[in-house]
């Protein structure tokens, strides 16, 4: 799987694709390696081969709810309408709020010309992270159809404020200084 992860980082999808084959047919990490074998194929244009290995990580996760991160990007490599992916994205999110995928659904939203939901999304991905790339990204979109709130203008403009912030209590919880103590495992 390490040789497949650095073709796969060169750009080298077909040598990883086949690295990945032969790990899945001799070893007993099936679901891992399904999971990988499933965005290399997409990677390859390989999309058959993809589903095929699809159905490998759902019939062995079958509550694994990266299937439909899985499901997300073949539907988006087939071409599929933006409301089934619309839809898909949907289905994760209420199972579990990350930031990059709550501001893909966001950008749907928007090519889709939802304006309310792609608002709602946006301002969604704000409260729920404060901070980031994709909170950036999604104050950019949001604004091209409404202003900010008062608290997301004040997340703007103290930006630089809340990450030193942030960084400080992270430093303090390495450190073991800080009121939130790291859990030991026993």
């Amino acid at each position: 799987m390490l040789i497949a992860d650095v073709y796969e980082a060169s750009g080298r999808y077909e040598q990883a694709r086949e690295n990945l084959k032969l790990a899945y047919d001799r070893s007993g990490l099936g679901r891992q390696i399904a999971y990988k074998l499933v965005k290399v194929c997409i990677k390859c244009g390989k999309i058959d081969e993809a589903e095929d290995f699809y159905d490998d990580f759902v019939s062995a996760a079958p509550r694994d709810i990266s299937k439909y991160l899985l499901q997300y990007e073949l539907a988006k490599a087939k071409g599929e309408p933006l409301e089934k992916q619309i839809s898909i994205l949907e289905q994760y999110l209420e199972e579990d709020m990350d930031d990059r995928w709550a501001f893909e659904l966001a950008k749907l939203y928007h090519k889709t010309g939802q304006r309310d939901k792609c608002i709602e999304q946006c301002d969604t991905v704000m409260l729920w992270f404060s901070d980031g790339k994709y909170v950036d990204k999604a104050m950019e979109l949001k604004l091209q159809y409404a202003p900010l709130t008062k608290y997301q203008m004040d997340l703007v403009e103290n930006k630089d404020k809340y990450e030193a912030k942030l960084k400080a209590v992270e430093q303090e919880y390495r450190q073991g200084t800080s009121f939130v103590q790291p859990v030991e495992n026993t």
